[in-house]
């Protein structure tokens, strides 16, 4: 059987978002109040949720510019120095590679992906710097859905996944824990679609998953049996 491509979801499939984020922003909170003693204790993470969301209400841009707006208005909100959003952005950055906890069935099942010959990738709508990690080095291509100008379930990224990847959709599978965006984008695109659903939820009605999983140490065979006859 000729290898197929194998995509992965980032955010929520390889590692759950929020303790992720959370911990980044602490982490970021504490380089403030080492840079400025004189912020110690005046922002909180709960703090730098609630900036994101109201700049995120109140205009648009890329997850990056909302991100380092909302800085400026915490740094603001609290005396501190606006200008200092860039760098805190940068921080955030930096930090969210350092406290991220990958899943620990990520690494063997991609490794046994590998082995078995498949291409391995990711198509994420977020903008985890990746690249910071080792186990980007064992992926071909990420796709970070901004960079193309939708984000999924549209058709662009997947697009742009397949051009990276030189290889038919018809011989492709796709794996993340959003139905709407992952599964279904990618079935809409021509791959097939397998659900990450690791806490077993029931699947919504009128939505058919080429497969469904609880762990990724599941995947290595599906993916075999869904392209054996593609």
């Amino acid at each position: 059987m000729p290898p197929g491509v194998v995509s992965f979801d980032l955010d929520g499939t390889l590692w759950e978002f929020a303790p992720m984020m959370d911990g980044a922003l602490a982490a970021a909170i504490g380089s403030l109040e080492r840079r400025h003693p004189e912020l110690a204790g005046r922002l909180t993470v709960a703090d730098l949720h609630r900036h994101r969301e109201l700049v995120g209400q109140a205009m648009q841009g890329t997850l990056e510019q909302l991100r380092r707006e909302s800085f400026r208005e915490a740094l603001k909100s609290v005396g501190g120095d606006p200008q200092l959003a860039e760098w805190l952005g940068d921080e955030l950055l930096a930090a969210r590679a350092d406290v991220v906890g990958v899943h620990s069935d990520v690494e063997p099942v991609v490794d046994e992906l590998l082995a078995r010959g498949h291409v391995v990738g990711a198509i994420t709508n977020g903008n985890f710097p990746f690249e910071q990690l080792a186990l980007a080095e064992r992926f071909a291509f990420v796709v970070h859905a901004e960079h193309v100008g939708e984000m999924k379930p549209a058709a662009a990224p997947f697009r742009r996944a397949a051009e990276l990847a030189v290889a038919d959709a018809a011989r492709w599978v796709h794996v993340g824990d959003e139905i709407g965006t992952d599964v279904e984008g990618a079935q809409a695109y021509g791959m097939l679609g397998v659900w990450l659903n690791r806490s077993r939820r029931p699947v919504p009605e009128g939505v058919h998953p080429d497969g469904e999983i609880a762990s990724l140490h599941e995947l290595p065979d599906l993916v075999d049996r869904l392209l054996a006859d593609r």
